[in-house]
Order: C-alpha cells, then sequence, then structure tokens
C-alpha cells in the first residue's frame, strides 16, 4: 500500500466516524502526556552479521478530540529513541568499488567489530479512536493511524579489535595494504530520511476522577519506508588516488552492499493521562421577533417553574430545587446503596438509582453535586473517606449512564453534617445516605 493510498482510507474512516456522529460531547478535548518502553530497532539484515532488537523508549504529549462518545481524532509529538547493535564475523572482508568505472576497489578486514546504532525521532502521529464501554468508569480502546517522523539525531559508534585495508586492482590482482589499525574506534553522525509509519495502539482506559483518564496499552509502529541514504562506500577506506594512509570511516547504513532496507519498528506498552476539557457549543438561536405570549405559572411537587413560548417553544427556566419524589428515591436509595462500611453499589439500589438517572436526563439544565455523608463510628479520617468514595461511586454511575460528566460533582463531608442523633442506630441510619444538591447559580 503506497502513501496515497494510505491517506485515502485515513480520509474515508474519518468521513465514517463523523458521519455516523449524532451527539456533541460536553468535554470534547483531551490533553495527555503518554510515556512506553519496549523494544524499538532499524529493521534490516546485515550481509554475514546479526542485528538483533533492543530496547528503547517513547515520551511525548497528544491531542484528542472527540467527535463522539465512542471516537475521537489525535494528533500530538511523540519522542522516539532506536537503538542497534550490529555484530560482524572476523576475517570478513569487505569491498566497494572506486568511482568512475575504475578497476580499483576498496577493501577492508577486520576483528572484534560491533557498531552501534541511535536514532532519535520526533513522531507526529494522525490517529482515529475507538472506545467500547467495558463496566463503571472503565473502556476499551484502540488507536490506529499514521505517523511522520522527523529525524532530529542519529549517530554510531564502531569498535574493533584490529581493522586493516587498502585498494584491490581486480585486473590484476594486486592488493595495495594502506593502513592496520589495532582497537579501532571510531564515532561519528548519520544522515536518515523521514520515517513514515502506520501505527496501531489498544487498551484499557480507566476513569480515576472526574474528568482524567488513565490509558494502559500495547503499541506497535512500523515504518514503511527505507531511512537509509546509502552509496557505494566501505566501512573504512583510503584515498585511491594517492598512498595516503589517511582514512575515512563509515556506518554500515551508509553502505548500500552491507544491509536490506532499513525500517524502524517499535513495540512495547504505553501509559497515557489524558484530560477531558471543554464546553460543547450552545445551539444559536434565530434573531427573530419573538411573539408575546403571556407567561403562565405551573407548580411541580412545591416547585414553581416558569415556562415562556418564545417563537413557538417552550423554554424552561432551571430548576432550583430536588423534586420532593427524587428526594424520596435518594432518602430510600441510603438504606439500599451500600452494604456497612463499605463504598461499592448494591444490586438492589440499581432500580432506584436509574430513576434519578432518568430524572438528571430529563432535566438536562441541572447541574448537581453527588453529596457523601456517614454517622459518628468510626475515626474522623475513616469517615471523611468512605463518604468520599461513596459519593464517587453514585458519581461513576451516573457518568457511565450518560449523564454529561460537566454537570456532575461529588464530595464527602463525612461525619460533620448529622441531620439526626447519632445515640441511636435508627438516628446513625438517618446519617448514613448520598444527597443530590443543585449547583446552578
Amino acid at each position: 500500500m503506497n502513501v496515497r493510498n494510505l491517506f485515502r482510507l485515513a480520509a474515508l474512516s474519518l468521513c465514517i466516524a463523523v458521519t455516523n456522529t449524532t451527539k456533541a460531547q460536553d468535554n470534547p478535548h483531551e490533553l495527555a502526556v503518554v510515556v512506553g518502553a519496549g523494544m524499538h530497532s532499524n529493521i534490516y539484515s546485515v550481509l554475514s552479521g546479526d542485528n538483533p532488537l533492543k530496547f528503547g523508549f517513547k515520551a511525548g504529549f497528544n491531542y484528542t478530540f472527540f467527535i463522539a462518545d465512542q471516537w475521537g481524532i489525535g494528533t500530538g509529538a511523540e519522542f522516539y529513541q532506536f537503538n542497534n547493535r550490529v555484530g560482524l564475523p572476523d576475517n570478513l572482508w569487505y569491498t566497494a568499488p572506486v568511482a568512475g568505472g575504475s578497476p580499483l576497489h576498496y577493501i577492508t578486514n577486520f576483528s572484534g567489530f560491533s557498531e552501534k546504532q541511535v536514532l532519535s525521532v520526533i513522531n507526529i502521529p494522525l490517529t482515529l479512536q475507538f472506545n467500547a464501554a467495558a463496566g463503571k468508569s472503565v473502556r476499551f480502546y484502540s488507536l490506529a493511524g499514521v505517523k511522520f517522523g522527523l529525524p532530529v539525531r542519529a549517530t554510531y559508534a564502531q569498535t574493533a579489535v584490529k581493522m586493516s585495508g587498502g585498494i584491490f586492482d581486480e585486473n590484476s590482482w594486486y592488493y595495495d595494504e594502506r593502513f592496520s589499525i589495532n582497537d579501532y574506534a571510531h564515532n561519528d553522525k548519520l544522515k536518515l530520511k523521514m520515517p513514515v509509519s502506520l501505527t496501531a495502539e489498544a487498551g484499557t482506559k480507566i476513569l480515576c476522577r472526574q474528568n482524567l483518564w488513565i490509558y494502559v496499552g500495547a503499541y506497535i509502529d512500523y515504518a514503511l519506508n527505507d531511512v537509509r541514504n546509502a552509496t557505494d562506500v566501505n566501512l573504512v577506506q583510503s584515498n585511491a588516488a594517492s598512498q595516503s594512509t589517511t582514512t575515512t570511516s563509515h556506518s554500515i547504513l551508509q553502505m548500500s552492499t552491507a544491509t536490506t532496507a532499513a525500517n524502524p519498528l517499535a513495540f512495547g506498552l504505553n501509559v497515557r493521562v489524558g484530560l477531558r476539557v471543554g464546553k460543547k457549543k450552545e445551539a444559536k438561536v434565530q434573531d427573530t421577533p419573538v411573539r408575546e405570549v403571556p407567561v403562565k405559572e405551573v407548580v411541580v411537587q412545591d416547585t414553581v417553574v416558569q415556562e415562556v413560548v418564545v417563537q413557538d417553544t417552550v423554554v424552561q427556566e432551571v430548576v432550583r430545587e430536588i423534586p420532593q419524589e427524587i428526594k424520596q428515591t435518594m432518602t430510600k436509595l441510603s438504606n439500599t446503596l451500600f452494604a456497612f462500611d463499605r463504598f461499592n453499589l448494591s444490586e438492589e439500589s440499581i432500580t432506584e438509582l436509574n430513576k434519578v438517572v432518568r430524572w438528571l436526563k430529563e432535566n438536562p439544565q441541572i447541574s448537581v453535586e453527588v453529596e457523601g455523608h456517614t454517622d459518628n463510628i468510626g475515626s474522623i479520617d475513616y469517615n471523611q473517606n468512605l463518604s468520599e468514595n461513596r459519593a464517587r461511586s453514585v458519581y461513576n454511575y451516573f457518568v457511565e449512564n450518560g449523564v454529561d460528566a460537566s454537570r456532575l460533582s461529588y464530595r464527602g463531608y463525612g461525619q460533620t453534617r448529622p441531620i439526626a442523633t447519632n445515640d441511636t442506630e435508627s438516628g446513625r441510619q438517618e446519617n448514613r445516605r448520598v444527597e443530590l444538591k443543585i449547583m446552578n447559580d
């Protein structure tokens, strides 16, 4: 698959995702930092040598725009380091032709030779992310796309127990040795081409607190193109036009006859910490004349709600109090939500809790705080943590069942706000509760 077809496939995938998007997001922007490590090496074969995979790492930041709850488009900047250590067998002769059609060849022989290569790249990704619910506050995620690499540094370091070489005349079979070096060592910079890679990642993401997601996944990146700038040169060569013993050294990656195409490969595990931010855009109201219609008041469970007809549309003011029915439901839930000394939701509380979810969805203009309270049994610090965990469990349930997280918050008050005496069991039972508080200004 060439690069043009790759872009066409990526564009088609994005179009499909956008076409299937039917819901705007309250927090569509995600800013994340990512770190990872695994096997990072240039993949190529060395003639009569070995090139094993080596350990490397990556780090960077990402930005993802979620066009729907399940789909996101991502980019960013990530630093990758690739490592190689190439070994060549002893007493191997390497040759390279002298330019200009000459019968002369550069020739090199060595023993105990190895070359270490380090490549540092800034990768710019363009990815499509998919999420699937896996439980409360948990998602399975996968992403795929392309990465454009900018080599920022490439170096090599060579060592050998002994290195010798010179000029060989293929017509006369005459060998003119020009140099012989014991304990050879040389290091220099490399010039490599920009890698264009396919990338994929999959794993699990967990909502650990409001709008903060932790990703743990496996990744793989593979460059589609050869990053070498290779020509007809030898490892170490002298000047063919004179008897000079001055030498010029090259990396194995600069020798067109020594290696096959070099393609950077990285795979391993990474951790990403992402913060969701931003608000969805409110729909614009058309600037048209408003018909004057009498205002009517409707009393709903002791709560006055005003309705005004504007352009044949009913606009409802923000509800200022929790309806009595929902208050009664929360009171009933306080006795069934949690087992004693626990903060995991019980099965018998789900039906009642779904009533509150429906009410929240029917009133999208309302923002609420989930409050957790305890009795005075146990230490102050323990009850404070218990109340926070219980409030967070209810908050997470609301988010998991479709209530926008930007409308919600949670807080634990421990044993500081009793509504009954803690001297009796019935009083302590009343104090062990979870309440809702409307936060609209």
